[in-house]
């Protein structure tokens, strides 16, 4: 397929810019062909290729094809986090701690991270992801990061008055876990950004990358934060090449610092900017429900197979949400789309959970025994995203490793650091997990009886060379968890009829149909205290109004808006107001 003009000003451009890209605009096959063009042309220095999720980057290794030559060194194609590790962090923390660090991927895969204060009654355990840390390792409570069911008003009081206790114990333990070696996402950024205020290792940094890259491709350059924004400018400063290529109405990474705003700023002073405005995704009805919520200035054109869809928008209104799901399957029949071929989009993952008929999940928390009881239904629903399931297998393998750690001084390490101390070889650990939980069966057994059957497991396990854990650890670590708890299993005992994901979780991806819902409680912003559909009806520029449009976007043929009846007047106002056609059902 020949490439537009503009996907081909992308390709040809000879100094560093910012295309802002609407959905669907072949913009991950245009980079990669500039990222082809670029390796043929650099011999000796190296173009990189980023974006933000291990499944764009697979996406765009899959579009190299047979030339393999591009994915060797001194090329590189990778997350943006895996480029700060690797080009930024490392070679300073060896220099300063003369050993490399062990990465993990955030602060709930360390177990020393979750802590209390004395006399906290029943609330919840403190997260070392509630805070925000400063160039000096200072922590910073964050509120807006509190999760809801942390406690009741009482325990949110007492979390205010002592604040100042609290960001001390985080900072103790953040101080902690970078000596030990222990680093996440996001302690890489803040070494990162302390590193670069550095004079010293500014230069020793830029002697390191301005050898080894010509250019830097950006993908999805919405979601760069200010570390991102930083580690660019630097590359900029060092005379690398920057191309960035995004949305900026698909930035709802906030708790990231990603803004609209500052991306904007930023990519405003590269020399060229590009539009490109064909969406070769969606239909035309779809592509005004997408432009009834952007807040930019592009207008993008349906393009493509899709194109000649005449299907409006379908507005389905519900009471209950097990009613969306029989509602949506009629209009998907009658467009002779299969409910395989449907995606249940919500911001929160119950109510999405609820509508796909799979009951509400609660949260295994400290208790195994539900965490391995959840995963082995989770893998084997077929309907399960990737990252759910690793997410699963994740929660087991922990379970084992602290079968085996009893009485080993690990709080502080990862799980890669946590392998290496017990001598398991990750790859039969994952194996492990997948085996155990897929083995062990929830059907018509007891909470007390599945518990058993679990540490039976463990008991008879052929463990290889790694020593078999004590009989008496198993009986403590892995205990039945309450009733309440143990009911939430049950759900998973039928295949919901469609699947079903947060908003987050398919963010890149593309569906023939979307069922966006929109419940009867809409979450209340605490800064601004507006729903999403105030920021729509004021035209507030918002992450909540964002989110909306990175769910519309994701259809090519079909787009239901699922809505409650209290609130199905105003949004069929608003898209009266923006004309976008819509089948009020």
């Amino acid at each position: 397929m020949t490439l537009t003009e503009g996907q081909q000003a992308l390709v040809d451009a000879e100094d560093g810019l910012f295309a802002a890209a609407c959905p669907g605009a072949g913009k991950t096959r245009a980079m990669v062909t500039r990222f082809l063009k670029r390796t043929a042309e650099e011999p000796r220095r190296g173009i990189a290729l980023i974006s933000f999720t291990n499944a764009a980057v697979d996406e765009a290794r899959h579009r190299c094809g047979s030339q393999a030559r591009a994915l060797r060194v001194p090329h590189f194609v990778g997350t943006f986090d895996t480029f700060i590790h690797r080009f930024i962090v490392t070679p300073l923390y060896v220099k300063a701690y003369e050993r490399k660090p062990n990465y993990v991927q955030s602060w709930r895969d360390v177990a020393s991270t979750s802590f209390r204060l004395r006399d906290m009654g029943r609330a919840k355990n403190l997260e070392l992801e509630w805070f925000d840390f400063d160039s000096d390792a200072r922590a910073h409570l964050n509120f807006n990061r509190v999760p809801r069911d942390f406690g009741d008003a009482a325990a949110l009081r007492m979390l205010a008055q002592r604040k100042q206790e609290a960001e001390a114990n985080a900072s103790h333990i953040f101080g902690r876990l970078l000596k030990a070696g222990t680093i996440t996402c996001e302690a890489a950024r803040l070494l990162a950004a302390f590193w670069l205020a550095s004079a010293e290792d500014r230069a020793i940094l830029e002697g390191l990358l301005r050898a080894r890259f010509s250019e830097v491709i950006v993908d999805e350059a919405q979601d760069c934060g200010r570390v991102e924004l930083d580690v660019l400018q630097f590359l900029r400063d060092c005379g690398v090449r920057v191309v960035m290529v995004g949305d900026l109405d698909q930035s709802i990474y906030e708790f990231r610092s990603a803004t609209p705003g500052t991306v904007q700023k930023f990519t405003a002073d590269l020399p060229v900017q590009l539009e490109l405005e064909d969406n070769w995704r969606s239909s035309p009805a779809i592509c005004a429900f997408n432009s009834a919520l952007r807040s930019g200035q592009l207008v993008e054109t349906a393009r493509g197979d899709n194109s000649i869809i005449q299907t409006s928008v379908y507005l389905i209104e519900f009471s209950a949400l097990d009613q969306i799901v029989p509602a949506a399957l009629d209009v998907a029949e009658q467009h002779k789309l299969a409910p395989n071929d449907l995606m249940l989009l919500s911001h929160a993952e119950a109510h999405g959970m609820k509508a796909a008929g799979v009951g509400g999940q609660e949260n295994a928390g400290s208790n195994r025994v539900l965490a391995i009881a959840h995963a082995g239904s989770k893998l084997r629903l077929r309907e399960t995203d990737s990252k759910t399931r690793r997410k699963a297998v994740e929660q087991v393998q922990r379970a084992v490793l602290a079968a085996l750690t009893v009485g080993r001084d690990i709080q502080h390490h990862g799980f890669a650091a946590v392998c290496e101390e017990v001598g398991v070889d990750p790859r039969w650990l994952e194996n492990f997990a997948v085996r155990m939980a897929l083995g062990l069966h929830t059907g018509g057994k007891a909470r007390g009886d599945f518990a058993a059957s679990v540490r039976d497991f463990l008991k008879t396990a052929d463990w290889g060379d790694v020593p078999a854990p004590s009989s008496s650890d198993l009986g403590k670590l892995f205990k039945a968890p309450s009733e309440d708890a143990w009911a939430s299993v049950a759900s998973y005992g039928n295949s919901p009829s469609i699947r079903y994901s947060t908003v987050h979780g398919v963010k890149g991806m593309e569906f023939p149909g979307v069922v966006l819902v929109l419940p009867e409680r809409l979450r209340v912003d605490r800064v601004t205290e507006r729903t999403v559909l105030e920021d729509w009806e004021g035209d507030h520029n918002t992450e909540a109004r964002r989110v909306l449009y990175v769910a519309g976007s994701r259809a090519e043929q079909l787009l239901i808006c699922a809505v409650h009846r209290k609130h199905t007047g105003r949004v069929a106002s608003l898209l009266d107001a923006k004309n976008v056609p819509y089948t009020k059902l």
